[in-house]
């Protein structure tokens, strides 16, 4: 039995059913959007369905029951591994698997998790395996930035990007799951509307986190602690959940700067923010944030976490004048 698919996820969803029911299994799709809405889960729905023997993911025939099992032999993932990128021996071991006939007569499916952190070299091997498709085959790429994929690629794939539902809708998904509403609203306003990072943010340690990081900015800011000496108790801490807070943070900051701070993505330290917001200069600002914005995107590679957190705190320093 499969579960409830997620309302977000009904747009793209009826497209896919549309061209399903009339025999049209896309060759490749490219499935963005941002982290916390389910990407995985919508491409295992579709799955479930083109590989079943009735194409209704009946949950009771031989391949639902392989899938359940997660060992259907048409059903092929790959991701890279964490803090690296997706190799090219990866991509071409995929190849190798792809010129093999199917196993069922449903075809089959191939899902690249993180598609956007193939290095040249794995891009340039995937691109050679969407010019020259294997006869059956659905390729799937998943990814949160699809800008970073080359050109050549995304013109090759049917695009179905995935948006975060309206605040309204993923509040009252969050409250199905137990979570009051003035959590839920501070949830989503942090994790950008994704129902699913803001439920992880609600179960895990991201909330006390946050009031840790909190603490550490008055007193950077204040000029009560030397910023270098605050970097030791932040070494084990998630790295890219600080970046995450931070650079929620610093775009409220410049929101309240410009006044347009109507929808904050931290509307219980409004006026905290308010406060450091008048007395910051604006023009730092937007070089932090976009520094911020940087580092994200290359959180997956091998940084020097001490390094980094220690040059963001000086720079936070340095904000003040």
């Amino acid at each position: 039995m499969s579960l409830p698919r997620y309302p977000w996820h009904e747009p793209v969803w009826r497209r896919l059913m549309a061209g399903l029911r009339q025999g049209r299994v896309p060759p490749a799709v490219l499935l963005s959007g941002p982290r916390g809405l389910g990407k995985g889960r919508l491409a295992h729905d579709f799955a479930a369905k083109l590989l079943c023997e009735t194409r209704s993911a009946c949950g009771t025939c031989a391949a639902c029951r392989l899938l359940a099992a997660d060992s259907h032999p048409d059903l092929c993932r790959i991701a890279p591994e964490p803090g690296k990128p997706l190799t090219v021996e990866r991509i071409r071991q995929l190849s190798g698997q792809l010129t093999l006939t199917p196993q069922y007569d449903r075809g089959r499916l191939v899902i690249v998790e993180a598609a956007e952190r193939m290095n040249p070299a794995a891009a340039n091997a995937f691109l050679k395996t969407l010019e020259e498709p294997a006869p059956d085959t659905s390729l799937w790429l998943l990814c949160e930035q699809p800008a970073r994929l080359p050109a050549t690629i995304v013109s090759r794939c049917q695009h179905f990007r995935l948006c975060p539902p309206p605040p309204p809708a993923g509040i009252a998904w969050l409250a199905a799951q137990g979570i009051d509403r003035n959590r839920a609203e501070l949830a989503l306003a942090l994790n950008a509307d994704a129902p699913l990072a803001a439920l992880a943010w609600l179960q895990g340690e991201a909330f006390e986190l946050r009031q840790r990081l909190f603490k550490t900015l008055e007193a950077i800011l204040g000029g009560r602690r030397d910023p270098v000496m605050l970097v030791a108790a932040w070494q084990e801490s998630p790295l890219d959940t600080l970046l995450l807070h931070l650079t929620a943070i610093a775009a409220d900051w410049i929101c309240l700067r410009q006044g347009v701070g109507e929808r904050l993505r931290n509307p219980d330290r409004r006026d905290w923010l308010q406060t450091w917001a008048q007395r910051l200069d604006l023009e730092q600002l937007f070089a932090f944030w976009q520094r911020l914005l940087t580092l994200h995107q290359r959180v997956e590679a091998p940084l020097n976490q001490t390094l980094q957190v220690e040059a963001l705190f000086l720079e936070i320093h340095r904000l003040r004048s």
